[in-house]
């Protein structure tokens, strides 16, 4: 049986709705696209995210080396894979290996885009230790601010995605989640931890994302300096879970870099020291 058209289009814009709610909190925590007017007569379908294939520019280069744990039994092509996720409605961003002021680096290039650099790499719960990481943000975007999702145009994030025990999220938190596996194939993860530049939040302030509290940040510098030099950082990732969440992590299932341009006229730039993630073994050894 039908729907009466007046019940059809309500579940259309619903439909539209929650793709735009999904497509603002999807694994970085981003809000990059406007609300969507529930009046309005435009009825555009929400084009889907997901895993669109290897990062090419950034496979197997040196910064890949770098960026992964190293193992007893030596590195295999599958540990230096990088990945390129698309946000649902955003074009992907231009990822590259580069060599910037005499570093390894990774170049992100976006303009009016937006994607994920990911790698996949389980760590255990009882293995989770430090990360360290760099950037180098040529210009950020004015007008940025974590806390205000129509600001959100942050030039630079690391992602950590972290398993967890998925039959105590809310039920908002489980309908992003079959939609996310919906338009990307994968379910959202059940906690996501970003490490975050802002120009308004505070360094340590943990700024929860208004679309789902599985998405939290932690700001680890800010204010309007500190451009076209590296800044570097050192973080304890089960510290700053505790902080974020409450409660010890689970097992962290990828990390990655992020860099989105949508509010700013113009390309912007930024670029990703390698990520080096330091098992709790080693840190005990120190």
């Amino acid at each position: 049986m039908s729907l009466p058209v007046s019940s059809d289009r309500a579940f259309f814009r619903f439909s539209v709705l929650a793709s735009a709610l999904l497509a603002a909190a999807l694994v970085v925590g981003c809000a990059t696209r406007a609300p969507v007017d529930e009046d309005a007569d435009t009825e555009e379908p929400v084009s889907k995210g997901g895993t669109v294939g290897v990062a090419e520019g950034v496979t197997g280069t040196a910064w890949a080396e770098m960026s992964v744990p190293p193992k007893a039994d030596g590195l295999k092509p599958d540990d230096l894979k990088w990945e390129i996720f698309r946000v649902p409605g955003k074009q992907p961003a231009n990822y590259t290996y580069v060599r910037h002021e005499g570093r390894d680096a990774v170049l992100a290039k976006v303009e009016a885009s937006g994607s994920i650099l990911r790698h996949r790499h389980r760590i255990e719960p009882d293995q989770i230790g430090l990360v360290r990481f760099s950037w180098n943000v040529p210009n950020a975007g004015a007008g940025a601010n974590l806390s205000l999702p129509q600001l959100d145009d942050v030039p630079v994030r690391v992602v950590l995605a972290f398993e967890g025990d998925r039959s105590r999220l809310s039920m908002k938190n489980s309908l992003l989640s079959e939609l996310s596996r919906l338009l990307t194939g994968e379910e959202m993860p059940f906690a996501t931890l970003v490490y975050s530049w802002s120009r308004v939040n505070q360094p340590g302030e943990v700024v929860v994302n208004e679309r789902t509290d599985r998405i939290r940040k932690i700001v680890v510098d800010s204010g309007d300096h500190g451009y076209n030099q590296w800044r570097s950082y050192e973080r304890d990732i089960r510290a700053d879970y505790r902080k974020a969440f409450g409660e010890d992590p689970g097992a962290l299932l990828s990390f990655a870099v992020f860099t989105e341009g949508e509010k700013n006229e113009g390309q912007l730039k930024a670029y990703y020291g390698p990520l080096e993630l330091v098992p709790a073994s080693a840190v005990a050894r120190k």
